[in-house]
């Protein structure tokens, strides 16, 4: 009689686990965390496979301002909009802001709704000059016809950007 009950236990076990590795797997929200910086792949409809990587790999152009729970919440108010992504597994909505860093140039990215880094060269192009990690701090940012800001609220971050070369086609700074 006793083994009947043990094999009993032994499948609701495994099933118990199985199922619990399902819910961890694809429920719960987004498994990325406010700061991580992350790849997007198979974007369509504002939803993506979203991967971590690492801030510093020269072609993620993303960094999570703000993990939310609930796919029909919004991102954050603020002076500049968040990219929004739904993840393909795992639900919820990430808010993502732009992986820049200071010194480096970009340029819009065929998408239009990232950067990409490029040459200090190009109508188009800016050099991030500096990253404040404060929103709202855009009047630390140079000021001039060829500066401009990008500041996100969540997390707080403004970046100041000079255009490389103007309009005209003049080079900044001349």
């Amino acid at each position: 009689m006793r083994k009947p009950v043990l094999v009993i236990a032994l499948a609701a076990f495994v099933v118990a686990a199985a199922a619990g590795f399902v819910f961890v797997k694809f429920a719960g929200g987004p498994r990325a965390k406010a700061g991580e910086c992350v790849a997007l792949a198979n974007r369509s409809d504002n939803r993506a496979d979203v991967s971590s990587a690492g801030c510093a790999t020269g072609d993620v152009r993303f960094k999570v301002g703000k993990v939310l729970a609930d796919a029909a919440a919004g991102c954050p108010a603020g002076d500049d909009e968040y990219v929004q992504v739904v993840p393909n597994s795992g639900g919820g909505k990430l808010c993502l802001l732009p992986n820049l860093a200071e010194g480096a140039c970009y340029r819009p990215a065929d998408d239009e709704d990232s950067w990409v880094k490029a040459e200090c060269a190009g109508e188009e192009t800016v050099k991030v000059t500096k990253v404040i990690s404060s929103a709202g701090d855009a009047v630390e940012c140079p000021d001039g016809e060829n500066s401009a800001s990008i500041v996100y609220a969540e997390p707080p971050t403004t970046y100041c950007l000079a255009f490389v070369q103007r309009s005209t086609g003049e080079t900044a700074g001349t």
